[in-house]
C-alpha cells in the first residue's frame, strides 16, 4: 500500500490531525501520571506519522512518473486490445517523458493478467489495459480469485467498439429481417461462430438469438481469424464480431455486414443500419480502457485520465480509431465506473442466454 493509501485508511484527515486544535490536549499531562504521558505521546506520534504519510503520498503523485510504467494487457500480442494499448503507450511515453511498456499476460480468458495487476503495488507503475467483460460477464461465469471491481480503480475508457453481424456473401439474405426469416425456417441448421467462450462474440450472438427465438448451433473457434475464415467459407452462416476485426473483410466483400450493434451508424459504413433501426431492440458494445490497482494516489489517476483524454483529442488518433470502426472516448474515472455499472444488467442477460451462469 502506498503512503497515501495508508494515510487515507488510518488517518481520515492526516493533515488536519495536527492542525486542528481540538485534537490536542488543552493542558499538559499531570506530572507523575505515566498513562496520560503515554497517551499524549502516542497521539502526537500518530499525528506526525499520518502527516508524513499524507505528504509522501502527495509528493509521489507530483513526482510520478520517474521511471518506466508497465501496462499489462491480459491478451496475446497482435489483437485489438493489444493494438489499442500500443496506440496509447507510444503517446503517453511522449507526454510524460518516460517509457510506457506493454506487457502481454494472456491466459484463462484474461484472468492471469488481471489478477497480476490486482496484486501489484498501487504506485502508478503497473497499469491494466483491457475490456469491460472482465468487470461484468467474467465474474458471472466463474468464481474469480479476485474482485476486479474492488481490486482495480478506473482511469479512463479509451475506445468503444460496436459489434457487427456478418454472413457469408453467398447466403441468400440482404438484411437482418431476411436473415431472421431464413434462420426461423431452418431451426437447428444455422451455425454461428464464436471466438472464445464467454467473449463478446459469444455473448452478443447468444443474447440476440435468444431475443429473436432462433434455434442456432454454436461453433467455437480458438481465435478471431479462425472464426472469420469459418464465415467466409460458409462453414458458419453467422458471426458477431468486433467491428475493428471486420473492417477489412467487409470492405473486400469477403463477408456481408447486415447490421451494427452500436447506438448509431458507423461513419465507416454509413449505409449499414443499426439493429434498432431494423426494428430489433438490441444494442451491444464493448470497450477497452485503463485501470490501476486500487489504492493508487488520486493525483496519479487524475494525471493519467487527463493524458488519455488528450490522446483521444489527437486528430491522428481519431482518424485511426474511426478507420477501424470504433469511437475514441477518453472518459473520466467516474464515467468509466458508471459505464461498468450500466453494463451489468445486459451482461447478466447475455451470460444467462449463453448458458454460462455459475460455471
Amino acid at each position: 500500500m502506498t503512503a497515501f493509501g495508508i494515510a487515507s485508511r488510518f488517518c481520515p484527515n492526516p493533515a488536519g490531525e495536527i492542525s486542528d486544535r481540538k485534537t490536542l490536549p488543552k493542558t499538559l499531562p499531570r506530572r507523575g501520571n505515566p498513562d496520560e504521558v503515554h497517551a499524549m505521546g502516542l497521539k502526537l506520534h500518530v499525528a506526525v506519522v499520518c502527516l508524513s504519510l499524507f505528504l509522501a503520498g502527495e509528493s509521489s503523485a507530483g513526482d510520478w512518473p520517474n521511471r518506466a510504467v508497465k501496462v499489462v494487457a491480459p491478451v496475446g500480442p497482435g489483437g485489438y486490445t493489444d493494438v489499442m494499448a500500443r496506440v496509447t503507450t507510444d503517446r503517453l511515453a511522449r507526454m510524460f517523458g518516460k517509457p510506457f511498456v506493454v506487457e502481454n499476460r494472456a491466459g484463462a480468458g484474461g484472468l492471469i493478467g488481471t489478477e497480476y495487476v490486482t496484486r501489484s503495488a498501487p504506485d502508478g507503475y503497473t497499469l491494466w489495459f483491457g475490456g469491460g467483460a472482465q468487470f461484468t460477464s467474467a465474474p458471472l461465469i466463474k468464481k474469480l480469485p479476485y474482485d476486479p471491481v474492488t481490486g482495480l480503480a478506473p482511469i479512463s475508457m479509451f475506445v468503444m467498439n460496436g459489434l457487427g453481424l456478418v454472413v457469408p456473401p453467398t447466403l441468400p439474405v440482404k438484411n437482418l429481417s431476411e436473415f431472421v426469416a431464413y434462420a426461423k425456417a431452418r431451426p437447428g441448421k444455422i451455425n454461428y461462430g464464436i471466438s472464445g467462450t464467454g467473449q463478446s462474440t459469444h455473448l452478443a450472438a447468444a443474447l440476440w438469438a435468444s431475443r429473436e427465438k432462433l434455434d442456432l448451433v454454436m461453433v467455437p473457434y480458438p481465435t478471431v481469424p479462425a472464426s472469420m475464415l469459418g464465415v467466409m467459407t460458409g462453414e458458419v452462416q453467422m458471426y458477431f464480431g468486433n467491428m475493428v476485426d471486420l473492417v477489412e473483410q467487409v470492405r473486400s466483400k469477403k463477408v456481408r455486414l447486415l447490421a451494427v450493434s452500436s447506438s448509431k451508424r458507423l461513419a465507416l459504413f454509413p449505409d449499414t443500419p443499426t439493429f434498432v433501426e431494423e426494428q430489433r431492440d438490441f444494442t451491444f458494445t464493448s470497450w477497452v480502457g485503463y485501470f490501476t490497482p486500487t489504492g493508487t494516489p488520486a493525483g496519479i489517476i487524475d494525471k493519467l485520465s487527463k493524458a488519455v483524454s488528450d490522446v483521444c483529442r489527437e486528430q491522428e488518433v481519431i482518424d485511426l480509431i474511426t478507420g477501424m470502426g470504433a469511437e475514441c472516448i477518453g472518459s473520466s474515472p467516474g464515467e468509466l465506473a458508471a459505464a461498468i455499472q450500466a453494463d451489468l444488467p445486459l451482461a447478466k442477460a447475455a451470460v444467462d442466454a449463453a448458458g454460462l451462469s455459475g460455471k
